[in-house]
Order: C-alpha cells, then sequence, then structure tokens
C-alpha cells in the first residue's frame, strides 16, 4: 500500500519489489519481478531479503565512516585526493548537482572493494585519475575503517553477481532469445574498478529550506548497478535511533514524476539500475533519478555505504544489435533540473572509460 507521508512536496512511503535471496540461488524464475522493478515504469531498484546475517559487518562499516566523518576537517582532508575529482578517499563539498550548487549535506570515503592498487601504470593514473587511483586509508586514525569496508563489500559484491545472472536471463526472454545469456555477468566480472561508497550525511542548519533539504542531491548512478546498506541513524552523542519519518532514500516515479521514499529493513539489501546498464541491455533494464533527503531533526546524522559495480574501463560502449530505438534508451522520464542527460554523455563515447569520465566531470566541474 501507498501512504502519503508529505502532502506539500507530493512525497509517498513505498516497499519495493522484494526478492528472497534463497529463491535467487534456487535459481527460482524471477522475470515478473525483475520486469516490475526495472523494466518501464518501474523504481529501478529492488530489495534483497533472507540474506545470511550481516548486521555485524553493516554496523562496523557504518559506524567507523561515523567516526571518521567526526574528525577535525584538516584531519580528514588529509585523506582526500583532488588529482581525481574527489574520487577517492575523502569528500565534502566538492560534488555539485543540482545547477551546480555544492553538496554540502554529505561527506563520502570512496575507495576501490577488490583492489588498493588496481594498477601500476602510472600514464593510466595520470590520465583518468577517477578510475584509477591508489586507495587512501585512514589507517593511522581510523584503521578499522578499511577492513569494516571490505568485509561489507564482499557480501554486496555476492549479491551483485547474482543479480547480473537475473539480468541475463530477464533480457534472454524479453528479447526472444537475443541477448546472449551470461553475458551481462561475463561483462561486470571483467570489471576490476568497483567503487565503494561510505556516505555521513550531516546535520542540517536550522535555517535549511525544503529544497536544501537533500533535494539538491538528485542524481542517477552511472555504473552498472549499486547495492546500498540500509542506513543506520545517529544522534549526537552516537546512539543508534529509528529512522526519522522526514528522510531517506527518495525516487522519482518514472510513470507521474511523484517523489516516493522508499523504506527497507536494516536486514535487507537494495539493488539499484545505473544508466550504462539501461544503456547496454538496450533501453529493457530502467534506471530512475534519485536522491537523499536529509532529516530536519536537530543533531541526526545518517552513515550508509553504496557500492557501484561497473565494468571494464575499456568495455566498448555500444548498444546491442537487439535495442530499442536510441532516443527512448536515453531519456529519463521526469529528469530533475540540473541533471545531466544520458545522451550527452553517451554521444562519442566509445568505451566505458570515456562515458564515466565525463559523467565525473559533469557532477565535479567547476571544484
Amino acid at each position: 500500500r501507498i501512504q502519503i507521508l508529505f502532502e506539500d512536496l507530493g512525497e509517498m512511503a513505498v516497499s519495493p519489489v522484494v526478492i528472497s535471496y534463497q529463491d535467487i540461488i534456487s535459481n527460482k524464475d524471477l522475470f515478473d519481478q525483475i520486469k516490475a522493478a526495472f523494466g518501464r515504469g518501474g523504481l529501478g531498484l529492488v530489495a534483497i531479503k533472507d540474506l545470511p546475517d550481516f548486521q555485524q559487518e553493516r554496523v562496523a562499516a557504518l559506524r567507523a565512516v561515523h567516526k571518521f566523518a567526526s574528525l577535525p576537517e584538516d584531519v580528514r582532508e588529509r585523506y582526500s585526493h583532488k588529482e581525481s575529482n574527489y574520487s577517492f578517499g575523502w569528500s565534502h563539498g566538492k560534488e555539485r548537482m543540482r545547477s551546480g550548487i555544492p553538496d554540502i549535506a554529505k561527506g563520502s570515503f570512496y575507495a576501490n572493494p577488490l583492489y588498493d592498487v588496481c594498477t601500476t601504470d602510472e600514464n593510466l593514473k595520470t590520465a583518468y585519475p577517477e578510475i584509477y587511483s591508489d586507495n587512501i586509508w585512514p589507517r593511522d586514525v581510523v584503521p578499522e575503517l578499511e577492513p569494516s569496508c571490505k568485509a561489507m563489500t564482499n557480501i554486496q559484491l555476492d549479491v551483485g553477481f547474482k543479480m547480473c545472472q537475473l539480468f541475463d536471463h530477464y533480457l534472454f526472454e524479453v528479447t526472444a532469445g537475443k541477448h546472449k545469456k551470461n553475458s551481462i555477468l561475463k561483462m561486470m566480472k571483467r570489471g576490476y574498478t568497483y567503487k565503494a561508497r561510505l556516505l555521513h550525511y550531516y546535520p542540517l542548519a536550522p535555517t535549511a529550506s525544503g529544497q536544501e533539504d537533500g533535494l539538491c542531491g538528485w542524481h542517477l548512478d552511472h555504473g552498472g548497478i549499486t547495492i546500498l546498506a540500509c542506513p543506520m541513524y545517529l544522534d549526537h552523542e552516537g546512539h543508534e535511533i529509528q529512522a526519522p519519518a522526514d528522510c531517506g532514500l527518495h525516487i522519482k516515479h518514472p510513470c507521474s514524476g511523484n517523489i516516493v521514499k522508499v523504506v527497507t529493513p536494516p536486514d535487507q539489501l537494495i539493488v539499484q539500475l545505473g544508466e550504462s546498464l539501461q544503456f547496454l541491455s538496450g533501453g529493457y533494464l530502467r534506471a530512475t533519478a534519485h536522491c537523499v533527503k536529509s532529516s530536519r531533526t536537530p543533531r541526526i546524522t545518517r552513515e550508509t555505504l553504496a557500492l557501484f559495480m561497473d565494468w571494464n574501463p575499456e568495455e566498448p560502449f555500444v548498444l546491442p544489435d537487439y535495442s530499442l530505438p536510441f532516443d527512448e534508451v536515453i531519456t529519463t522520464p521526469h529528469l530533475p533540473l540540473g541533471v545531466p542527460d544520458l545522451g550527452s554523455r553517451v554521444k562519442s563515447s566509445t568505451s566505458y572509460r570515456d562515458f564515466a569520465v565525463k559523467t565525473f566531470r559533469s557532477y565535479y566541474s567547476g571544484s
């Protein structure tokens, strides 16, 4: 059922399509669930339930990012990396969302969850620092951040690969066998530049307006899929509290354009589709615009961990033979003001790396 939460903004709370992890590993036919979640009119995400318990790993990682984000600014900035457009290590106030306005609502800590050094080719690091830079772990100030992040992302990786198998099955069926079986999974496994993003959402200033209240963060993930851990909310003393009603993950519904809030329990993971998989699936799988709205409750923070899984940077970035018409593939219904359109970054992108770099620079221009 849909419940109206905030009538002034037209927001609604919805429960997403939910898939049991046990159904995935038992190879149950989940075509209808994938279509409902990722087909035209879907929210572009699904919740995964019945997972092996991962709360110890989740809590450890989210506590670690809260600890790091609470350090003095000069300490945090020692772990930032301007050369990569702040795509490794710490980033706060560098990302630009709506109409070029810096996103100061959150701080992020980025790392490659697979390799601390993904290449020794210094030419690649210099030419494409957003993709190939080395990890920057705060081992001297928050040593637990690195192992807790890696432990949680291992769980998310497992879910991500299993979702790719479901996408392959769906595309094979919906294209009457034109999609090659296991091709999405194989392509994803060729990737080695995945990105983990630990997020800390700061308390809002008392004077923050409704629009500044997280809604400046509208965007689409550009990679293949994103696996999200349920957020943790903490008070000013670091005690965990229930999620406030006025915050969380919000989606622009692709049919109505209404803002809907996605609600899931802590023992589930959310899998969200990225723009590049929308493109590489020929438009049969759809991504949606989303943002995270901060709570207006004073002195409350939000902690979470997103894992972005994508492709080998040199993967050819071309539409499949069975693709829907180009204009249909690149169109995002109800795209919020200031969000770069997919078509402007797809054009002249011959590899996934081309597309990714254009996306990084569209969000960090002027930083």
